[in-house]
């Protein structure tokens, strides 16, 4: 062997292992559907700025900081776990419908995969212990809601409505610290509620709405969907009127629910084209602007509730959602 080619070897070598390795960390990004995680974050980043806004104050100390990294780390673990037994339980499915998945493609092996989820439901449940015991409490019931929904519900009527009660929980996650006078429940006053309901409904409607985006759809099944998203729209517009003190409020009720309503009617009329055309490439597309939506959503009730500068930086978790999305699909 010559010395070119003594050297070539190596070279090539690593090359390809480079690739691999690149080729596994994007299966592995597929399988969690790693941009949909923003979305995540920017429910415990609104969730923690309401709870701190109630106080009148403004801005995050250091032990602040410490506690909303772990929260956002939380729910990584929580929902990324969704995400990954998701396909786990879908296995047998995927291989006949969807074999460019992950697993079925064998890029992932079906025991890694369950290993991964698992794991991850354990750290985001762990991490949670910073926000002490309403945040294990909240981080335990959404473990339970995903794995019902991905093992059991996901096939029945009650789908959308555990998938709701999933991002529910997540913002209530968010919110754990909360220590209302006018508590109605762990601390929770009503406007925490309504707001972490509010956008639970949306998620509902947005679920319903999904159902059958790989087929041409039912018109009844997608308005359906679109009514529920504006009934969740019209209690996230009513939240202000809840808030204990409004004079914490940096918009007033009305100025906020005018907010609310023009990104509604702007997030809402992809969907409505759907209904009008129920063909997969254009009810995936509500699917898409829906899920990007709900960081629009967060970042306007931190602008109702807290500073402008730190609901400029919740609307920038839009950034990498819509990078990474480009590579990989959000649904």
């Amino acid at each position: 062997m010559s010395h070119t080619e003594s050297t070539d070897l190596p070279s090539t070598n690593g090359t390809n292992a480079t690739k691999s390795s690149k080729n596994n960390l994007m299966a592995y990004m597929k399988l969690m559907r790693i941009g949909n995680v923003f979305t995540a974050f920017a429910n415990i980043l609104m969730g923690f700025l309401v709870v701190q806004a109630d106080t009148g104050v403004i801005g995050l100390t250091t032990d602040d900081l410490v506690i909303l990294v772990a929260l956002l780390a939380s729910t990584f673990g929580l929902y990324s776990a969704g995400m990954v037994l998701n396909d786990v339980f879908d296995v047998e499915r995927d291989r006949a419908e969807r074999q460019n998945r992950p697993i079925p493609e064998g890029q992932i092996s079906l025991a890694a995969a369950q290993k991964l989820g698992w794991s991850l439901l354990i750290f985001g449940i762990l991490c949670s212990l910073a926000a002490g015991k309403n945040g294990v409490i909240i981080a335990f019931a959404v473990a339970i809601s995903v794995v019902l929904y991905d093992w059991i519900l996901k096939q029945t009527p009650i789908a959308p409505i555990a998938m709701g009660a999933c991002r529910t929980f997540n913002i209530l996650l968010g919110m754990s610290l909360a220590q209302s006078n006018s508590a109605v429940l762990m601390g929770f006053s009503q406007h925490h509620l309504i707001i972490a309901g509010s956008i639970g409904i949306f998620v509902a409607g947005l679920t319903w709405f999904a159902r059958t985006e790989a087929k041409v759809s039912s018109r009844w099944l997608l308005a359906f969907g679109v009514l529920i998203m504006c009934a969740g729209l019209y209690g996230l517009a009513m939240f202000p009127r809840f808030v204990p003190h409004p004079e914490h409020l940096r918009l007033d009720k009305d100025t906020a629910a005018t907010l609310i309503g023009l990104l509604g009617m702007l997030t809402l009329y992809r969907c409505v084209l759907a209904v009008a055309d129920p063909v997969p490439a254009k009810v995936q597309a509500g699917v898409v602007g829906c899920l990007k939506s709900l960081i629009f959503l967060d970042a306007s009730v931190v602008l109702i509730v807290s500073d402008r500068t730190l609901a400029i930086v919740t609307l920038a978790l839009l950034i990498p959602m819509l990078i990474i999305g480009k590579k990989i699909r959000a649904t």
